[in-house]
């Protein structure tokens, strides 16, 4: 079900809240250059603010001949005004460049509360074999009806044979109650997840309330053996065939809601599913479980609660997480996995990362995880009126190389979009030249702007203002890049970056940066621990660039520095730190005064 800090009521406001929200963004977007980190692109932007945008979904075809390669998305839709809502099927055939919309689908249901005035928790799949009487390629979108009288929910699915041109009703697959008059949620069914499992058939995982009380919510499945036409659970839930409705996760904490199931199959067949477990005590924390039997079962059983995703340095996700696997990062892969909010598992405070990050981990679940930012970070409004961030999606590029992140954020003309962008997976090489802005950036202090290819801190001050890119799980490899003192007496690249927070000297790294008249490395840990110096010959003038390579291997740190674009011998140091940090991210950073970058690359080994 929905996130349970926000309930959905709560979110679903009126027109007032709407302005207010418009104004927020307003001030948000005056203050764009202060932050690093990009707004991302429009795959939808709403006509009105009557409009609500969340929990966004694309696909790529991959088993559509022609058609291959062609983006097709949706995202949660609904009105404040009480009329009719519909799934806005958005197409790009340009990988997400520019989006047109494709068709609308209206409710198919008749009766009291409907046509609805909300469409939630879409789920676009496309058939990647044959299954019953449709062909590969064929489209199946589910999504939940369930008007704002809260009293009813039912997950309908539609079918496309034509690429997403037009669709066709099939059926009701699972009906619940609505989202009030119980003590700890409601009777109904949310967040349906399509997947092929190992015995070939088409599989919905799903959150299902229908336990209460005995169990606020648990998570299950059911399946088909004719593509989606019959299923193994009747809409009421009861046995239709073998193996009926299977409970996936299920807590012995009555209050637990394990819920937003969402599945990444690996080439082995492993399927590892993530879930957030909400409930009272509890922050909605991303969870993982794996199955080796084609989602037979999970983990151990129902009752096995799996592995909470926490990094290295100590975040956890919070609220609607979504995990996929990627080839990149070794010989078995990755999985990426992202959500709403990004926490400290110390205190449950809210990190900088907050709302972009994506954690990367190995393809067991089992961690450790690590982070990397996201391509863009959503912006808030006031009341949440735009469902920022609120389950967001991840697809892998065709060559795995990077991941497209979209998410609603409180941005554009009408103060509320379905966001888009893309970055690298996290994998080295990597390469920043800011001509495409700050994407996959975020700062720690300070104010961030892009301009012809040049990134700069501006405001300055005795915080130590960074930002950072890539991944916390990087261990060896060279960065190089140009430098330049702009005010203040330093400015340079920090390396082996983790747990960065705002404050000076406050990551876990390295610091190599140049003053006026000195290369220098130093250890930063909460305190400052200054390594080792070497001058640079004729000194450095402020507003001149300088060129930069660090090389962290093992615990050894060698550091070259030279005028940019000079014919100046270079100056060296080496410095091998006991107990040193063996793996983190990268950034830039200026003390007590202001700086800017350009030409940033990451090189493994």
């Amino acid at each position: 079900m929905r996130e349970v800090p926000v309930p959905r009521a709560a979110r679903w406001v009126g027109a007032l809240a709407a302005v207010v929200m418009l104004l927020s963004v307003l001030g948000a977007l005056q203050l764009r250059s202060a932050s690093a980190n990009d707004l991302g692109e429009s795959m939808y932007t709403r006509s009105s603010t009557t409009e609500r945008l969340a929990y966004p979904r694309i696909i790529r075809l991959e088993h559509s001949g022609s058609a291959n390669g062609t983006l097709i998305g949706t995202f949660e839709h609904a009105t404040t005004d009480g009329t009719p809502s519909s799934f806005i099927i958005r197409r790009s055939t340009d990988d997400g460049a520019t989006w047109t919309t494709l068709t609308t689908l209206t409710d198919p249901l008749t009766g009291t509360n409907h046509p609805s005035d909300q469409f939630w928790q879409p789920f676009l799949f496309e058939l990647p074999t044959a299954m019953g009487e449709f062909p590969a390629g064929t489209l199946l979108l589910a999504g939940n009806i369930a008007p704002s009288e809260k009293v009813r929910t039912d997950f309908v699915l539609w079918r496309s044979t034509d690429h997403g041109a037009s669709w066709t009703f099939q059926s009701i697959l699972q009906t619940g109650g609505g989202s009030i008059g119980a003590p700890h949620g409601g009777s109904g069914v949310w967040e349906p997840f399509l997947t092929v499992n190992g015995a070939g058939q088409l599989a919905m995982y799903f959150s299902d309330e229908r336990t209460e009380p005995e169990h606020a919510q648990v998570l299950a499945h059911m399946v088909s053996n004719d593509g989606g036409v019959t299923w193994s659970a009747n809409p009421d839930g009861s046995t239709n065939f073998s193996p009926g409705l299977v409970v996936d996760v299920r807590s012995d904490v009555a209050t637990d809601r394990p819920g937003m199931p969402t599945v990444a199959t690996l080439p082995d067949g492993t399927m590892v599913l993530a879930y957030e477990i909400c409930g009272e005590g509890r922050n909605c924390e991303a969870y993982t479980k794996t199955s080796t039997d084609g989602g037979e079962t999970w983990g151990s059983g129902p009752s096995d609660l799996g592995t909470m995703a926490v990094t290295t340095d100590g975040r956890y996700l919070g609220s609607s997480p979504y995990v996929v696997w990627t080839p990149e990062g070794g010989p078995d892969g990755q999985l990426l996995l992202t959500g709403m909010r990004t926490r400290f598992a110390a205190d449950n405070a809210f990190t900088r990362e907050d709302r972009q990050a994506i954690f990367v981990g190995p393809p067991d679940g089992q961690g450790p995880w690590t982070w990397m930012p996201a391509p863009f970070q959503p912006r808030t409004a006031q009341a949440e009126a735009c469902s920022t961030s609120y389950s967001p999606n991840l697809l892998l590029s065709p060559d795995a190389a990077s991941v497209r992140y979209t998410a609603a954020t409180a941005v554009g003309s009408t103060g509320c979009m379905e966001g888009t962008g893309t970055r690298s997976v996290g994998q080295l090489p990597y390469a920043s030249a800011f001509d495409d802005g700050q994407s996959g950036w975020i700062d720690y202090g300070g104010c961030w702007t892009t301009a012809d290819g040049v990134f700069s801190e501006t405001c300055g001050g005795s915080d130590g203002n960074k930002a950072v890119a890539g991944n916390t799980g990087w261990t060896d490899y060279t960065l190089e890049g140009d430098v330049r003192i702009d005010t203040g007496p330093q400015a340079g690249f920090v390396v082996r970056v983790t747990d960065p927070r705002v404050g000076a000297d406050r990551l876990d790294g390295y610091y190599a940066g140049v003053s006026t008249t000195t290369l220098s490395l130093g250890r930063m840990d909460g305190t400052w621990t200054p390594l080792a110096g070497v001058p640079i010959p004729g000194g450095l003038a402020r507003g001149a660039w300088y060129h930069v390579t660090v090389e962290a291997h093992g615990c050894t740190f060698t550091v070259t520095g030279t005028p940019s674009g000079g014919s100046a011998a270079p100056v060296e140091l080496t410095y091998t730190d006991p107990g040193c940090f063996t793996h983190g991210a990268v950034g830039v950073r200026a003390q007590t005064g202001t700086g800017s970058w350009r030409d940033i690359t990451v090189t493994e080994g």
